[in-house]
């Protein structure tokens, strides 16, 4: 009787079959995850813009000449990678677009006076996939 040494042919076949199905399912996950992490640049942008906004607005005591390149707001950022062109902010409200390989995804940032304080509400369509909070 002779004894087998090694792997048989559909035993390795199984298991190059099972692998393929576990990375049918990991993949996309992966990417997913790829582009919120390229989205968290939009996020990051969008700090620096709340902080001027809230500066603007400690001064002037009015948000709707809270706008872009003036009253100590920057003007709106330059395109990367990560941040598609047409970012505006009117008003206080901050809207920018990811770009397609950070998965296109709208964050809008409405400030809101409440007697002294001022509260940030976040809006777009970064929402439904949690690339925002």
């Amino acid at each position: 009787m002779k004894q087998q040494k090694g792997f048989t042919l559909i035993e390795l076949m199984i298991v190059v079959a099972i692998i393929g199905l576990i990375a049918s399912f990991a993949f996309p996950a992966y990417n997913d995850h790829v582009m919120k992490t390229r989205f968290a640049e939009v996020n990051t942008i969008a700090n620096t813009y709340k902080t001027a906004v809230a500066l603007c607005l400690s001064e002037s005591n009015d948000l709707t000449v809270c706008d872009a390149g003036t009253h100590g707001i920057p003007a709106p950022a330059e395109p990367t990678d990560n941040l598609a062109a047409g970012m505006t902010v009117i008003d206080g409200v901050i809207t920018m677009a990811g770009t397609q390989a950070a998965g296109g995804w709208v964050s809008v940032l409405v400030p809101t006076l409440n007697g002294s304080t001022l509260t940030w509400t976040q809006n777009g369509t970064c929402l439904a996939s949690g690339a925002c909070k």
